[in-house]
């Protein structure tokens, strides 16, 4: 579904990242796990277009899409501080991405209406974004991301916003609703229990280069490096 082919990308004299290569799955969930200024987020970013690498290739469905633009990737990106439109509702934040489609007014609003039916939002459809919880904000941005049909969703810390309890459940509601839908999507987070909770397999970064990519069970039973067993706190 995704492939980062020999990826690099550097911002000055700062390599963010380092000739990564990885291959996403059709319907896998994949976490990038790593801490702080590892180079995860830019590969996201890499991965949705709004940066582009130095080197290496980016295929999206077996397309070279190294150097399109956001639009033409038909992907959708939940950010850290989920980006809604304070002036808008969120009926119309979730039906932003298909007006810039220009799809008709009553194909909106269905489409809407039921994207935020499977995301668990009935009747807050008219509430702005001020008057809704951080799950609810949550929510709304994915429904956003979703409601435009995308082959890859791109998850930056969608949960690092929101108090354990809505953490806990936000993490079952994505899963369900990512299995649900059969889409392929990339986590990228630090917190390594949304990781191991959420993903099929993860990735995990350190300095700007993949140091291991492998299932939750197989990370913890054999750590490829003295990094990741610290990183995990698997390291005697």
């Amino acid at each position: 579904m995704l492939e980062f082919i020999g990826v690099s990308k550097s911002f000055g004299a700062v390599t963010a990242v380092k000739n990564v290569s990885l291959r996403l799955e059709p319907g896998e969930l994949m976490a990038i796990l790593g801490p702080s200024g590892c180079g995860k987020t830019t590969l996201l970013r890499i991965a949705g277009g709004y940066d582009t690498p130095d080197s290496g290739t980016v295929r999206i469905g077996g397309r070279d899409l190294t150097r399109a633009a956001p639009e033409a990737r038909q992907v959708g990106m939940v950010f850290q501080n989920y980006a809604l439109f304070p002036h808008m509702t969120a009926a119309e934040n979730v039906e932003f991405g298909l007006r810039m489609r220009r799809v008709p007014k009553p194909e909106r609003a269905r489409k809407a209406a039921e994207i935020l039916s499977l995301a668990g939002l009935e009747g807050i459809g008219e509430r702005k974004p001020a008057a809704l919880s951080g799950g609810q904000q949550q929510r709304v941005a994915l429904a956003r991301a979703l409601v435009i049909e995308p082959s890859l969703l791109l998850l930056d810390e969608p949960l690092a916003n929101l108090d354990r309890n809505e953490r806990l459940r936000m993490r079952g509601e994505l899963r369900t609703l990512q299995r649900r839908l059969g889409i392929a999507a990339i986590l990228v987070t630090h917190d390594q229990d949304d990781a191991l909770a959420l993903a099929d397999r993860i990735a995990v970064m350190n300095a700007g280069v993949v140091e291991q990519v492998s299932t939750p069970g197989e990370l913890q039973r054999n750590p490829a490096s003295a990094f990741v067993a610290g990183f995990l706190g698997l390291a005697e």
